[in-house]
């Protein structure tokens, strides 16, 4: 974040001058493949939560555990990556500056996105949980009824509401 606002309010030069190149460089190789530390398990809880159904995939469903304000900043976040990475490429001249910005609010978006998963699951275990009708299909965990057969869902004793 704070390479992102350096970018917005044209400090990056400052920040530069407070690293050597090879350190700037170990910078931005730590930060971007980082990403991919966070986001491959954040990737797989998700799909746990969905059930493995890629087409109708939930956010919503998937940010269940976090407030309500977490899950608006994530999906603000989302926005705001997406409107910052047009901006940023519709000037004529691309220089660090420019490509920090751009880069660095796709960082905030996949950390962002990766922290509210992870503190979703943390704080509503049950969304990890596989659930099950009475027939022993397996069920989204806001359903009430299976959609196969229509039987309500099995009482196991640790459904949170």
């Amino acid at each position: 974040m704070t390479l992102h606002f350096a970018s917005l309010t044209g400090h990056v030069a400052q920040l530069q001058s407070l690293l050597t190149e090879d350190m700037q460089f170990q910078v931005m190789t730590s930060i971007t493949n980082g990403i991919f530390v966070v986001w491959l398990p954040a990737v797989l809880i998700s799909h746990r939560i969905n059930k493995g159904n890629r087409l109708k995939f939930s956010w919503k469903q998937v940010l269940a555990g976090c407030p309500q304000w977490m899950s608006y900043a994530a999906y603000g976040l989302f926005a705001y990556a997406f409107i910052n990475f047009f901006l940023s490429i519709s000037t004529r001249e691309m220089d660090s500056q420019q490509g920090l910005r751009t880069f660095s609010g796709h960082w905030m978006m996949f950390y962002g996105m990766a922290f509210c998963i992870f503190f979703s699951s943390w704080r509503l275990p049950s969304l990890l949980r596989t659930r099950q009708c009475l027939a022993g299909h397996d069920m989204a965990q806001a359903d009430q009824f299976c959609s196969l057969c229509g039987l309500p869902a099995a009482q196991s004793g640790q459904d949170e509401p």
